[in-house]
């Protein structure tokens, strides 16, 4: 399981403090909007970048960002996949350019606006959503650690990378329903957890994430 650092939301100052000391404990980072002025501090970054827009607009708007990123060193990106087929067939053209990753369930979301949003129960969501990504190339799906079970029982899933933000360690991460700590999401099956400010505002980050670490097999 690889760990990346979300950097959503801070200054350039702290964010650069963040992957200076981080770096040589994790697999990658995570920014939004907020950094993208500042992708020049991953110059020659060897790691996951991963721009983190929940993209949902029209094919032509979509792909335009998508180009734009990956000017920028992104590895990974999250799609919506309230998209229309037309984004997704025309992303297919990416997909072995940077993992394009399909996002419909928030960590954000309880279990009843799940249900108010998407209108669907959760196995019926998982298995028309990972049959769609699968179909143009996307790497994988983004989900609570603890969606990894209905998500499993889709055969169609298999081969796609499960990425797990709501990740929290020895805190509360205010704005998220559903959570999980590094070690359940390990033994869920997460091949990629998202930890941010249980680490990047703790006292002592690096040593914060030398005891995640630790809890890891």
């Amino acid at each position: 399981m690889q760990i990346i650092i979300a950097l959503d939301n801070m200054s350039f100052d702290k964010a650069l403090e963040s992957l200076i000391l981080l770096d040589p404990f994790v697999d990658g980072f995570k920014i939004n909007h907020t950094l993208l002025e500042h992708t020049s501090m991953f110059e020659n970054y060897e790691g996951e970048l991963f721009i983190d827009f929940k993209l949902w607009d029209t094919p032509t708007t979509v792909c335009s960002v998508v180009e734009m990123i990956l000017k920028k060193g992104a590895t990974m990106t999250t799609i919506s996949t309230f998209n229309n087929d037309e984004v997704f067939q025309n992303l297919h053209q990416y997909s072995e350019d940077i993992k394009l990753l399909g996002v419909t369930y928030l960590t954000s979301w309880n279990a009843q606006e799940q249900y108010q949003i998407t209108r669907e129960m959760p196995n019926d969501m998982w298995s028309r959503n990972t049959e769609r990504i699968r179909k143009y190339g996307f790497a994988g799906i983004v989900c609570g650690a603890q969606d990894i079970k209905d998500i499993s029982n889709d055969t169609g899933c298999d081969g796609l990378l499960r990425v797990c933000p709501g990740i929290t360690f020895h805190s509360h991460n205010h704005g998220q329903s559903r959570t999980t700590n590094p070690r359940l999401a390990q033994d869920l099956g997460a091949d990629y957890i998202i930890i941010g400010r249980s680490v990047t505002q703790s006292e002592d980050p690096v040593k914060t994430i030398t005891e995640i670490m630790k809890t890891l097999d």
